[in-house]
């Protein structure tokens, strides 16, 4: 057995036994969701995925344009290969050419409910499992 061999079969082993997400479409859990106002706005842990890598939030808002982001929370390996699916006061949302994910809020002041899943992204489009 070469040592890569054994270094990709011990990897492989870690995150198996650690539970952590390995295939396209599996939920990551833990992952904090930031949002902030665009442009300067400091973005803000307003919910963390759940064990489903779902997460949900009722945040207060005024008049702009606002991002969303993910974010591993400290002390937590997560995969760099994650998709969000989101949705904004029922609305789906989906990332710009850059990746980011953007919203317009026409109103003066008032809240914003946010709500999605964070999984493994799938770069086959989910061809070959059930739709979630």
């Amino acid at each position: 057995m070469t040592s890569r061999f054994r270094l990709i079969a011990l990897i492989g082993l870690a995150l198996a036994v650690s539970g952590a997400a390995i295939n396209p479409g599996e939920p990551i859990p833990g992952v904090d969701i930031y949002l902030g106002k665009n442009p300067g706005g400091s973005p803000i842990v307003v919910a963390t995925s759940d064990r489903e890598g779902r997460f949900s939030a009722r945040a207060r808002v005024e008049r702009g344009e606002y991002a969303v982001s993910t974010a591993c929370a400290p002390r937590q390996t997560c995969p760099p290969n994650r998709q969000l699916t989101l949705t904004v006061d029922g609305r789906s949302v989906r990332p710009d050419a850059r990746g980011v994910y953007l919203f317009p809020v026409g109103g003066s002041l008032g809240t914003v409910m946010l709500s999605g899943r964070v999984e493994i992204f799938d770069r086959w489009g989910r061809q070959n499992g059930a739709p979630r």
